[in-house]
């Protein structure tokens, strides 16, 4: 009996055990998982943000190449117009040597007319090379803007780049490891419930056992009662015997003396009677 409970306790602890293993594998199997699926979901969502990152570079490329063409163009422009104020600023000097020159009026008055046409022309030149530069100032800063927006997805795709084959390797490793844990977890379970039937089996032989001692304990105590009363009862008719013997006695005693005591009323009332017959005979003759 004390053999089968250890037994009992040891396949309590071994059962306790397994159960400890096979919730630290599934554990482990639950933190693969959650790592498996946040590496799937960091590569997805590492796609979506490349593809937005690459639609967005592109946008601003094709933002590039336009704010680049219209300095470009801005620049042409700004170009022609300087080339056009230098030679009217030429040829304001040339008309001002001339109007030096000139004697009669008809011809000054003709070469202040260009003059004023030169001058005119100059000024509107000055003006277009201001608005030229003033636009070329604009684009040259919306370019800037647009240029470190463009590094800064570059650096955004090639650290996406840079940490996809970190991701792919954390899914593989965790692939791996969840296939190696599942085969753990189902060991360990079968280990449980192997632990489990052991244990049933023992304390069913267990219970099987305490219940035969209980029985034999309740027959022990039957056959003791029953004893105990067979000695009771023994002794009830050991005493009952000898008071029935002391009672006969008594009795016997008791009708003798009834018996004595019988014959002596009987004698007393013989001589009563006797006596009362002879005073009646003794009146009779004393009546005659």
């Amino acid at each position: 009996m004390a053999s089968l409970s250890k037994l009992v306790k040891s396949y309590k602890n071994k059962k306790m055990e397994a159960t400890k293993s096979r919730r630290q594998s599934e554990n482990r199997l639950h933190s693969t998982l959650s790592l498996k699926r946040k590496s799937s979901s960091g590569l997805s969502s590492l796609e979506k943000k490349k593809e937005a990152a690459l639609t967005k570079k592109e946008e601003i490329s094709q933002l590039l190449n336009q704010y680049t063409a219209q300095r470009d163009s801005v620049q042409r422009l700004k170009a022609a117009a300087e080339g056009r104020l230098k030679l009217d600023e030429e040829e304001k000097e040339r008309i001002a040597q001339e109007m030096e020159f000139s004697g009669s009026p008809e011809d000054k008055a003709r070469i202040s007319e260009k003059m004023k046409s030169i001058d005119q022309k100059i000024a509107e030149l000055h003006s277009e090379i201001k608005q030229r530069n003033a636009a070329e100032e604009r684009l040259a800063k919306q370019i800037e803007d647009v240029t470190k927006s463009k590094s800064k997805i570059d650096l955004q795709i090639r650290t996406h780049a840079q940490s996809k084959p970190v991701l792919l390797e954390q899914l593989k490793s965790s692939a791996k490891a969840e296939e190696m844990l599942r085969s753990q977890v189902k060991s360990k379970m079968k280990q449980e419930e192997q632990a489990k039937r052991n244990l049933l089996k023992i304390t069913e032989r267990l219970a099987i056992l305490q219940a035969r001692r209980r029985k034999a304990k309740r027959k022990t105590k039957k056959k003791i009662k029953r004893k105990s009363k067979i000695n009771r009862k023994t002794k009830i008719l050991k005493k009952s015997k000898t008071t029935k013997r002391s009672k006969t006695r008594t009795r016997k005693v008791k009708k003798h003396k009834l018996k004595v005591k019988h014959k002596a009323k009987t004698r007393t009332a013989k001589r009563k009677v006797k006596t009362r017959k002879a005073k009646r005979k003794v009146k009779s003759k004393f009546r005659r």
